[in-house]
C-alpha cells in the first residue's frame, strides 16, 4: 500500500537512531539528525478522483489541535472517497493515500517522521443538510423586516433578486440594502458561492462558520453594517481576492490578516481602529488598500513592501503631510489624501510617475508645486476647497487631464495656457468669476 509504514520499517528507524547515537559516543563524529517533521500538510478531494465532486475540495488543518475538516456539497455520497494528502518531507503515514475510504466516522491518521516520532490527526467530513432554497429561506425568515423581495413561492431561486445561480449552484448573493439584521450560520453552507455582498444593512456579528466557505469565496462586502469584531475563523477564507469591512464598529484589526495571501483589495476605512497591525503590508498581492478616517496619524515605512499597489486612500486622518514613505510607490495610479491637513505638495510627487488621479481636496494648500505638471499621466486633478491663490503655468503640461478642479479657493485667475486646457477636453472647474490671463 502506498505510504504504508510497517513496523518492520518503523524497527528499522529506532535501530537507525540508537547506531547514530551509539556511534557519538564511540569515535566522536558528528551525528546526521534525522527529520521530525510529520505533519499533514495538505488534504483534498480531488474531483479527478471523486466522480461525485465537481471541484476539488480542500480540507481546513488545525495543526494545534490536529484537526482537519472538510465540508462537501449537499447530497455527497462520503462511503467511498479518496483523499489526496501531502505530507512533510521525508515522513511516512500509516493509512493509505490511494484508496477509497469511508468517512461517514472520524477517521485518524497517523504521520511518522524520520526520526520515528508520530503524529496523529483526526479527519471529519460533513454535507452541507440543506439545500440551496432552505438556506436563502433561513436569511429571510430570520430577518422578518427585510427588504429583499423574494417571491418565496417560486421553487426558481434563480428569479429571486440579487441571487447569481449558474449550473443551478447559487455563485453569488447581492443582498445590499436589504434591512438585515442577522447573518445566520447557515448562509455559510451554500458551498459553491464567490461572491457575497451585504452592504448597508445592519449586521452585528459574522459567524464563525464563516470558514465553512473557505474553498470558493472570492469577494466578500461587509461594508456599512455594525460589525465590532471579526472571529479567527474568518481569515480561513485565504481565496479572498477582495475584502470590504469600511464603515463599520471595528477597533481591533487582528494579526492573522496576513493569512488571506491572495487580497488585491481591501477597504478598512471609516472604522476606530486603535492600531493598524503590520502584518497588512505583508499582503503582496495587495493593489488596492484603502484605509480612510481611521485615526492614522502617520503612514508606515513598511506601507513600501507592497510593490503592486496601484491605489491608496488615507483621506480624512490627521497627517499632516504627505509621506516620504508614499513617494516610494512608484506603481500608484491613484492617490487619495483629501482632509488630512496637508499644508504643501514636495517636489518629490514627481516620483509617482504613473499617477492617474491626485486627490488633495480639503487641505490647507496655500499653492501648489509646479513639479505637479511634470505628473503627465495625470487624467483628474482634485484640489477642492484649500487656500491655493495661484495656479502654476506648468499645470498646462497636463494634456491627458480629464478634469481639474480647483473651486472653493482663493484663485482670482488661472494662466491662459491653463485654460487652453479646455480645448483638449478638460473639464475645469472653478469658482464663478475666475478668469484666465
Amino acid at each position: 500500500m502506498k505510504g504504508l509504514l510497517t513496523n518492520k520499517n518503523l524497527h528499522l528507524v529506532m535501530f537507525s537512531l540508537i547506531v547514530f547515537s551509539c556511534s557519538k559516543e564511540i569515535d566522536g563524529s558528528d551525528v546526521i539528525l534525522l527529520n521530525s517533521e510529520k505533519d499533514i500538510i495538505e488534504f483534498t478531494f480531488l474531483s479527478s478522483d471523486n466522480e461525485e465532486l465537481e471541484i476539488d475540495v480542500n480540507a481546513r488543518i488545525d495543526q494545534n489541535d490536529k484537526l482537519i475538516s472538510v465540508v462537501l456539497p449537499y447530497g455527497t455520497p462520503i462511503s467511498a472517497l479518496k483523499p489526496s494528502i501531502k505530507i512533510s518531507e521525508s515522513a511516512s503515514i500509516i493509512q493509505g493515500t490511494d484508496i477509497f475510504v469511508d468517512f461517514s466516522e472520524p477517521l485518524n491518521y497517523s504521520v511518522i517522521a524520520e526520526d520515528g516520532t508520530s503524529s496523529d490527526y483526526t479527519v471529519r467530513v460533513r454535507v452541507v443538510a440543506s439545500t440551496d432554497q432552505e438556506i436563502l429561506l433561513t436569511i429571510f425568515n430570520q430577518n422578518p423586516d427585510n427588504t429583499l423581495g423574494w417571491d418565496i413561492t417560486n421553487d426558481d431561486v434563480s428569479t429571486w433578486e440579487g441571487v447569481v445561480v449558474i449550473d443551478e449552484k447559487i455563485i453569488g448573493l447581492e443582498l445590499d440594502e436589504k434591512g438585515l439584521t442577522i447573518l445566520p450560520p447557515e448562509i455559510c453552507d451554500l458551498f459553491y458561492l464567490k461572491t457575497l455582498s451585504l452592504e448597508g444593512n445592519m449586521i452585528a456579528e459574522i459567524p464563525r462558520q464563516i470558514e465553512d466557505l473557505s474553498n470558493n469565496l472570492r469577494v466578500l462586502n461587509l461594508g456599512g453594517n455594525q460589525i465590532e469584531i471579526i472571529p479567527e475563523e474568518f481569515f480561513s477564507l485565504e481565496k479572498l481576492t477582495d475584502l470590504r469591512v469600511y464603515t463599520n464598529m471595528l477597533v481591533d484589526i487582528p494579526s492573522d490578516i496576513n493569512k488571506l495571501t491572495e487580497l488585491r483589495y481591501l477597504s478598512l476605512s471609516n472604522n476606530t481602529l486603535e492600531t493598524l497591525p503590520s502584518e497588512i503590508f505583508e499582503l503582496s498581492k495587495l493593489n488596492s488598500l484603502f484605509i480612510n478616517n481611521i485615526e492614522l496619524s502617520e503612514v508606515p515605512e513598511e506601507i513600501t513592501n507592497l510593490s503592486q499597489l496601484t491605489s491608496l486612500g488615507v483621506s480624512s486622518n490627521p497627517l499632516g503631510s504627505i509621506s516620504d514613505y508614499v513617494l516610494e510607490l512608484g506603481t500608484l495610479t491613484r492617490l487619495d489624501i483629501y482632509n488630512a491637513g496637508i499644508s504643501t505638495i514636495p517636489s518629490g510627487i514627481t516620483k509617482l510617475t504613473n499617477l492617474k488621479r491626485l486627490q488633495l481636496s480639503g487641505n490647507d494648500l496655500a499653492e501648489v508645486n509646479k513639479s505637479v505638471g511634470d505628473l503627465f499621466l495625470l487624467e483628474s486633478l482634485l484640489l477642492k476647497t484649500n487656500a491655493i491663490a495661484e495656479i502654476p503655468v506648468e499645470l498646462s503640461n497636463l494634456i491627458n487631464l480629464n478634469i481639474l478642479d480647483v473651486s472653493e479657493n482663493n484663485i482670482v485667475s488661472m494662466p491662459n495656457a491653463v485654460c487652453d486646457l479646455i480645448n483638449t477636453g478638460t473639464e475645469i472647474v472653478a469658482d464663478t468669476g475666475v478668469g484666465c490671463m
